[in-house]
Parts: structure tokens; sequence; C-alpha cells
């Protein structure tokens, strides 16, 4: 008996599979691995017949069959990995390729296959590699070619990308989608002309592809052919007028362009398209924030978080939003979540810094670096707490007098903070400390705070020091009116019990150059004085200030023993006690924290560290000053902020 096939019968099953009459083949070769079943041509040629019928998972098993009976047959093996990476099965397919190639190493076909399993592998470099053995085989095998290009495209070689897709133009000239692959590296080389030669030819032989329409038109704007370029993406959107992608680039060209209310429209169009189309609901939020629409604009964003929580840029532009409406909290959260998907974002860092800055205040730092102020609490807090005090701070930072009040053994502290991550940051500081027992942090404005819900009790001791350089701002004498009224105890402490605005005059000196020009280079500036602000805050204290008067306490506010501090009109008569050119006045603030302890940060004393800061209340013109004359300064504040300007100089009365 034969143990193989005549040549006719394998000549036959040959014709079958060149003719495509696969069904015929299959039961052809089945017949014949029944009759040989150790003869492994009948194995693979039913393994193709099956494969080329879309039953690669019938196939897989004659072609291991074949595999394993054929084991010199490059083609054979080659079959079976094609099979396998057909079915996903992408180590196994690389593992079948390189057999192959073992076999027969000058195989194109399969160092091709190994190329494109290599690249579903993620192995660019490799796959690249098999590609270029392909075509140093068979240097007109164009789909290598293409392949290669697409790999040297997507990993920024694009030279060689660009080489690439020109020699499958030079095998398969009418290939509109090689002409707009090679379109796009020429773009992103920024050789835009010959992107757009590209991209025509690509239309010339499809007139239908929208995609080359987009693309021409973004090419068209960076050639300043505005109107062509508009007209270009129009014209995607007319061959696909249900494509969301169309009138996506539509609306990206439009945003670009500035024309942000079209912008609107098509992105409008995007989204009715294409219900979950994340990047269309961002950029709608940003044409609408241009268009100054920030509630509808808040809503896309949020609506795009909703489709993608980690959308990098939506998480950016909302939070961007909500820091200019002041909603910095949340605009934080936003920042930080933009950070933790993309941890270089430059527009992330400056947003977060921004926010922050406003939440919190850089003065924070050196006040709590401030000894000699420490120093003053805290030789105030000791005079006052006992044992069995209850202790009331407005204004918390990182709990600082609220730890030293703990220290002291007061009983009970409770303090209060308006902004919220501050108040959470010193409950952590204050568990760091160990005080979290007798420490109560409060995320709440003081008006807020009520006894019975977050007071036990009301207060024996009121310590705060929310005051600015001006002393009145962050609403302090609202606060501190409200607070005696209803939380602290009668005659309970206030720490401190008074505060003063202090001013005097300011001659020439060091500090002053920083405020006022009248000469530089030999030229006359002076008029430029007459567009910069009366009043100056000075950052620094270490500048030469020269005093033409005594210190004058222009308001006191007695914490301890008033409550209710009106605004007030007055007229200060400052005696001049040296002669020079007078320029306007200086004022700091004064701190009776009790009977014996007093802080304030005077000019005459520079301090290496301070929050507080001097301010300036500059003259239009500055005058030429002796002793003996009076300065008459009106004097005012509206409990909020003081001001003082010049009435006139008089001769003091003999």
């Amino acid at each position: 008996m034969k143990n193989e096939p005549n040549r006719q019968e394998l000549e036959a099953l040959v014709r079958c599979v060149m003719d495509g009459r696969y069904p015929e083949a299959v039961a052809l070769s089945t017949a014949l691995t029944t009759r040989f079943p150790l003869h492994g041509f009948g194995w693979k040629v039913l393994g193709v017949a099956l494969r080329q019928m879309g039953r690669s998972k019938e196939a897989l098993e004659p072609l291991k069959q074949a595999a394993a009976l054929m084991p010199t047959d490059a083609d054979a093996h080659m079959n079976l990995a094609a099979t396998l990476h057909g079915l996903g099965q992408l180590h196994q397919a690389e593992d079948g390729f390189r057999h192959a190639l073992r076999i027969q190493p000058e195989f194109a076909e399969a160092n091709y296959c190994l190329g494109n399993t290599l690249r579903d592998l993620g192995q660019l470099q490799e796959a690249a590699a098999s590609y270029r053995r392909a075509l140093q085989v068979r240097p007109d095998f164009v789909e290598a070619h293409s392949n290669l290009a697409v790999i040297l495209q997507q990993s920024g070689q694009l030279e060689d990308a660009a080489a690439s897709y020109r020699r499958v133009l030079q095998v398969t000239p009418a290939c509109p989608d090689t002409n707009y692959n090679l379109g796009n590296v020429l773009r992103d080389l920024g050789r835009m002309a010959e992107a757009e030669a590209s991209y025509r030819l690509a239309l010339r032989e499809q007139p239908d592809f929208p995609e080359a329409y987009s693309n021409l038109g973004f090419v068209l704007q960076a050639l300043g052919r505005l109107d062509e370029a508009v007209a270009a993406c129009r014209k995607a959107t007319e061959i696909i007028p249900d494509g969301a992608y169309a009138h996506f680039n539509l609306a990206r060209m439009l945003q670009d362009l500035g024309r942000f209310e079209e912008a609107t429209h098509s992105y409008r169009r995007a989204i009715e398209r294409k219900h979950d189309f994340a990047d269309a609901y961002n950029n709608l939020g940003a044409t609408l924030d241009k268009q100054g629409l920030r509630d509808e604009a808040v809503a896309n964003y949020r609506k795009a978080l909703e489709i993608n929580p980690g959308f990098v840029d939506a998480h950016c532009n909302l939070a961007s939003v909500l820091n200019e409406i002041g909603r910095l909290d949340a605009a934080l959260v936003h920042f930080n979540k933009a950070l933790d998907g993309s941890p270089t974002l430059l527009a992330a860092r400056l947003g977060k810094n921004s926010t922050l800055s406003r939440l919190v205040p850089q003065w924070h730092v050196p006040m709590m670096n401030d000894q000699r102020r420490n120093n003053a609490y805290f030789a105030a807090l000791e005079s006052a707490i006992t044992p069995e005090s209850t202790v009331f701070e407005i204004g918390s930072g990182a709990g600082l007098l609220s730890m030293m009040s703990a220290k002291l053994r007061a009983k009970v502290v409770t303090t209060c903070e308006t902004v919220p991550l501050i108040a959470e940051t010193a409950r952590r500081i204050v568990a760091d400390n160990g005080y979290q027992q007798t420490i109560r942090v409060i995320a709440k404005q003081s008006t807020d705070v009520r006894v019975g819900d977050d007071l036990s009790r009301q207060a024996d001791i009121l310590v705060s020091e929310v005051f600015s350089s001006e002393l009145l701002g962050e609403g302090v004498l609202p606060s501190i009116e409200d607070a005696k009224r209803r939380l602290l105890k009668p005659r309970g402490r206030v720490i401190p019990a008074s505060g003063s605005i202090m001013i005097a005059l300011l001659g020439d000196g060091e500090l002053t150059r920083n405020v006022f020009v009248e000469d530089a280079f030999g030229f006359k500036l002076g008029r430029f004085n007459s567009i910069i602000s009366e009043k100056q805050v000075i950052a620094r204290n270490d500048l030469e200030v020269k005093m033409l008067s005594k210190e004058i306490e222009a308001f006191r506010f007695d914490f301890q023993h008033d409550s209710c501090f009106p605004g007030e009109t007055k007229t200060l008569h400052i005696p001049l006690v040296a002669p020079g050119r007078c320029y306007g006045l200086i004022q700091w603030i004064r701190l009776q924290l009790d009977a014996a302890t007093r802080f304030e940060n005077h000019p005459a004393e520079p301090s290496p560290v301070s929050n507080w800061q001097h301010c300036t209340y500059i003259f239009a013109e500055p005058v030429d000053v002796k002793p003996g004359q009076i300065v008459l300064i009106s004097a005012s504040h509206n409990r909020i902020v003081p001001w003082f300007s010049l009435q006139g100089i008089r001769d003091s009365n003999p």
C-alpha cells in the first residue's frame, strides 16, 4: 500500500487553492489526510484553505500537524504563525515566524509578518528592523515600506518616514492613503507647501477623503490662507455630515481663528453626533469661556470629565475658570488632578501657584517666623491663661497661637479659619504636635461660630492676629465686635488689648527713592509720579527711613474695653522736628497685647523677617519744611482701610 499521495492528487489540491476553490480544497485535503495522516502536505493545504475561508480556529490544528510533520518547511511554519497572529496569540506567532526564518532567513514575507507581530507587541524598533530585512530581499515590497513608514512616523523619525512613504509612491503612485500619510509627516516637519501638495494628490485620487480635507485646512491656516483653510474643513463636513470628527476639526479651526461663536456651533454639532466626545466638550468649554459664558464653560468641562475622569486638559481648564471666579478650593482640587496626570504641565503648575497664592497669602510664612511677634503673643497669653481657661482664636493660620495656648495648659482651645485648606492643614499640624485633644479647628468665619454648637460656652480669652499692615484689613473690627458680643464672656480678656495705626512724616532717604522719582541720569522725570499710586506698600524693611516728625498715633482701637469701632475722620497737627524735603507719610502698626507687652513694626527697627509691612502715602509734590512748622494731615478710616492726605502747612503759634 502506498504511504503517500500521487503527484496528480497533490497537483489537484494546489490548483484548488490557486483558483480559490477552498471548499473543494477542504474536501480533497480532508480525504487525503485520512488516507495519509503522516503526509504533511495534506494538512498544510487543509489549514490554508480553512484559513482562507475565515475558519482560523479550525485551521490551527491542521497547520500544527503540518509544521510538526514538515519541520524544515518554512512555508508551513509561516502559515501556522500567521494563523496564530490572526487569533491574537502574538508571542506564539513570533516564535513561529522566527522558526520559519531560521529555516529560510531570506524569507521576505516571514520577515514582514514578524514585523507586524512585533509592532502589535509594541516592540517598534525590532519591528522596523524586520521590515528592513524584508526590503533587503524584496526592495519593491510596498506593504513593508508602508508599515515601516508608519512606525518611523510614530517614533518621531519623520525624515526617514517621509522617505519610506515616497518609496511606496514610486511603486504605487495612485495611493491616496500614502499621499495623506506623507502629507501628515511633511506637516509635522513644518514643510507646509509640500504637505499641501501631498494632501491635494490624495484628494485628486480620492475626492471624498474627509480627513485629507481637514488636515489640508490646518496646513492652509499655517500658510496664512485662512478663507481656503475654513473652506477645506467645511468640505469635510459636507462629505460626512454625520461625522463628529469633521465638525470637531472645523470647530478647532474656527476656534484657532478666534471665531468663537461659529466654533461653538460646530462643537455642538460634533457632540450631537457623538455624545461621549470628551475632547469636544472640553474645547466647547474653552470657546464658551472666551465668550464670557463661564457657567456654561464649567458645565462642559465637567461633562468632559464625566466621560473621561483622567482628562488632564479638562481638569486644568476647569480649574482655571474656577480660579478666575473665586472658587479657589475647587480650583485647587482640579489643578492637583491635572498634575497627577501630567506632573510637568506648565499651565497647571502656574494655575496651582496662582490659586495657592490667593488661598494662602505668602505673609503667613514670615508671620510665623517673626520671633519678636511670637515672643510678644506668648508673653501675653502666659499672663492670661490658667488651667481652667478656655481660649477662642480668630484666624487659625498654622495653629501657632492655639498651640501656644495649649502649651500654657489652657483647658480648651477653639480656633476658626475661613479657608478650608488652611483649616485642614492646621488640624494636621496640631495633630503632628500632639495637641489634638485640647485644640479644635473649625473651618468657619468667626461670625458663623455658635455657642452651643462650636463652643460649649463663651470663652475666657479672645486672641487674634488677623491684622493687616494697615491694621484694619481682613474685617478685623467687625470680627472683634461680633466675638466680644457673642463668643467672649463679659470682662473676658482680649489679646491684643488694643491696636494703633502709627504715622510719621517722611523725608529723603533710601525708602523714599523706592516710591518717588525726581531726576535720573540728568533727566527730569518727576511727571511720572502723577501716574503712580499715592499709597504704596513697602515690601522691604531694610531701607533707611528718615522721619521729619515724631511718631503720631493716628487712630487707636481699644479692643479690651470698647465694643464698637465706628469710622472716623480727623485733622492731625504734626509738628516738624527736623528740616528737609517732606515726601509724605510712613505708616505702621502697634499692638498693645496686654499692660506689659507691646509689639510694633517700627520703621526705625528693621526686622529680618516680618509679615507686617510699612505703607507710604506720597504727597502730589514734595515740600520743603523746617522745625517750627506744623503739617496738617487729613486722616480717616472706614473700618476697613485708613487714608492720609496733606491739607497744608503752617507755622506753629508763637
